[in-house]
């Protein structure tokens, strides 16, 4: 699984990092072999600060691009690890319905 992040404007930590990856990591086990092999998958999240809200928001966003598919999300959120929660949730429900609909 590969992972692409852009952060833009917002402060990024490794355990920022480490959050996404632990959570994305169970799309891969989802997808199953429309995920392919470790180097087909890729993951592009792009986090930036919300500009149309008051205070700190995060406007975030995750493509999915596998053999399979490609699944798209985004979330506004209140911090970094919500909009991972948010983003990863919107993408299961995404790959259930693929799954759901080959069968």
């Amino acid at each position: 699984m590969i992972f692409h992040f852009q952060t833009g404007d917002v402060t990024f930590f490794p355990e920022d990092q480490e959050y996404f990856e632990k959570r994305f990591a169970k799309l891969e086990q989802l997808l199953g072999f429309d995920a392919g092999d470790s180097d087909s998958l890729e993951i592009r999240v792009v986090l930036s600060k919300s500009k149309h809200h008051s205070g700190d928001r995060f406007e975030g966003s995750a493509t999915v691009h596998c053999p399979g598919g490609k699944f798209y999300a985004e979330t506004i959120a209140e911090d970094m690890k919500k909009c991972a929660d948010e983003l990863k949730k919107k993408l299961r429900a995404q790959v259930e319905a693929f799954h759901g609909k080959r069968k």
